[in-house]
């Protein structure tokens, strides 16, 4: 397991120290400040700021990883437009914070790419030890951290590697009954990514149909009680309210933080448009393609009914709202958005003990050992283009400037 471990520790610090040398040294430019939204002349002294770009949501958590609860629009150069929707993620700048000692200035740009390696490595740890458990080989363990919704987090220091590190935390402590921890685990995810809120509502979904099923009481059945996804669903609505409410007076009228629309209709657009200008779009062809494999073999664990059902609730969850999310048309947004459901689709398709995918059909075993290998490929894959083109960005241009970046 330490090799696994070591192994993909070493590829994402191969990827921050490349990333490094594009900005010179400064981990400040994982931020990705952009000097269209944050002013350069206002801003502290430890934070690059990058000509010419918008910059995205990591300018915002350095901001908050500096004063957690702050209640200034604007400070640090860095306006916000969207408060309470960042600062209800406050799990990923509160761990920076701590790890910068309280917010200490020069400190913060390095404790936020800490954090997220740190996350990365737990992932992998956590994911290892229950393919272990399941009578798999540990480097199964490598596949959910080779998701290149990971690097693009680690890269511009945003919210996905905690929150995934989190995520898988509480579904290994349901997995083994541990439903206090899970309950902690899924709380803390919440507060660091709202998305993870999709599995702690299958959780009361599945506990309410097995109750009605009395699936419950049968032997080698572990089903979370009802109360493992209330309690981030509430504690999340409580925070939520407040962070609002105290914004509420200084921005009185934010964007809708609601970005669904119609199932299909923006991924088959994307299809269309990058098929269509191929000279300009095949770069995010080259990530787009391979992403929707990867996630339809994620999606086939749903048919996996001795699996836990709310985690099969939870994939379906998952790979609904990413049919009706507008993001296809740039790379960084969908692999982002690609997490949750690839963690699931990967802990599903690995879940299942060794022993019993043997005494199963030589085709139908076949088939599941097939669908993994071919998973495992995918996100390989995928990774090392996203890592490759990810890189440079926003100082270096590239063949992928036009898509890569946010509109």
């Amino acid at each position: 397991m330490a090799l696994v471990v070591g192994v993909v520790a070493a590829a994402y610090l191969a990827f921050v120290g490349a990333r490094l040398v594009v900005f010179d040294g400064d981990p400040s430019g994982f931020v990705t400040a952009g000097e269209l939204t944050t002013d350069a002349a206002a801003a502290p002294d430890h934070l690059l700021v990058t000509s010419g770009t918008r910059g995205y949501d990591g300018q915002a958590y350095f901001r908050l990883a500096r004063d957690p609860l702050t209640n200034d629009v604007t400070a640090d150069g860095i306006t916000f437009t969207r408060p309470a929707y960042w600062q209800s993620r406050i799990g990923y700048p509160l761990a920076a914070w701590v790890v910068s000692a309280g917010g200490h200035g020069p400190w913060v740009p390095g404790a936020m790419v800490a954090v997220n390696l740190l996350a990365v490595v737990a992932l992998v740890l956590l994911a290892a030890r229950w393919a272990l458990s399941r009578g798999r080989s540990a480097w199964w363990g490598a596949v959910p951290a080779a998701w290149a919704g990971y690097v693009v987090g680690v890269g511009q220091d945003l919210t996905e590697p905690l929150a995934g590190a989190l995520m898988l935390a509480s579904l290994y402590a349901m997995r083994v009954g541990s439903f206090v921890p899970a309950a902690v685990a899924l709380t803390a995810a919440a507060l660091t990514r709202e998305t993870t809120l999709v599995l702690a509502v299958a959780v009361l979904l599945g506990s309410i149909a097995s109750l009605s099923q009395g699936a419950g009481s049968r032997p080698g059945r572990t089903i979370p009680p009802w109360w493992v996804g209330a309690v981030p669903l509430v504690a999340y609505a409580g925070w939520r309210w407040w962070v609002r409410a105290r914004w509420s007076d200084q921005v009185p009228d934010p964007p809708s933080d609601n970005p669904l629309g119609a199932p299909l209709m923006a991924l088959l657009d994307g299809l269309a448009h990058g098929l269509t200008h191929l000279g300009a779009q095949w770069p995010n062809l080259v990530l787009l393609l391979p992403t929707l494999a990867a996630l339809v073999l994620a999606g086939t664990a749903l048919r996996f009914r001795e699996e836990p059902l709310h985690e099969r609730i939870a994939l379906a969850g998952y790979l609904l709202v990413l049919l009706c999310l507008p993001v296809w048309d740039r790379g960084q947004a969908y692999l982002r958005w690609g997490c949750e459901p690839m963690l699931l689709g990967w802990l599903l398709l690995v879940g299942r003990p060794r022993c019993a995918v043997r005494t199963e059909s030589a085709r139908t075993g076949g088939r599941d050992d097939l669908s993994l290998a071919a998973l495992s490929t995918l996100s390989v894959a995928v990774w090392l283009v996203a890592a490759t083109q990810s890189v440079g960005y926003p100082r270096l241009d590239g063949p992928w400037s036009a898509w890569w970046t946010w509109s």
